[in-house]
């Protein structure tokens, strides 16, 4: 049941991200960021590869630091993003081999992934979610 919601901002682009899962929020916030970069389909076949270990001070740190480092690898190979599959994935480490497509163009740019707002939480139901902020 993984969820993104575009949320209203007057400069920036801001995202309610909802997954069952940490490994689901994850993903649908990788999903929400490809599709603010680029406005198309990102589906198999990909042709893009990339493995990535990181880790962090906590699940709210990781998400920002993870969809950076995402961002970054984006801007270098000028692909998107937008399938994860995680080996690893803990309250403060990841281990994920990101999968994606080469981009003809972007269609937002994404300048960073800010901490404002960001608070990754689990509600009473065991469901996981945050609000992302997007300087772009």
């Amino acid at each position: 049941m993984k969820r993104v919601e575009l949320l209203a901002h007057t400069a920036d682009v801001r995202l309610h991200v909802v997954g069952t899962s940490q490994a689901e929020l994850f993903s649908a916030a990788l999903e929400g960021m490809a599709a603010i970069i680029a406005n198309a389909p990102c589906h198999p076949p990909f042709d893009v590869f990339w493995d990535l270990s990181l880790s962090s001070l906590d699940t709210t740190a990781l998400l920002v630091d993870f969809l950076s480092a995402v961002l970054t690898q984006t801007q270098v190979t000028k692909a998107i993003f937008c399938c994860a599959t995680f080996t690893v994935l803990t309250p403060t480490s990841i281990t994920v081999r990101l999968e994606g497509k080469r981009a003809l163009r972007f269609d937002e740019d994404i300048k960073a992934v800010t901490y404002h707002e960001a608070n990754v939480v689990r509600d009473a139901d065991g469901n996981w979610s945050t609000v992302l902020v997007f300087d772009i």
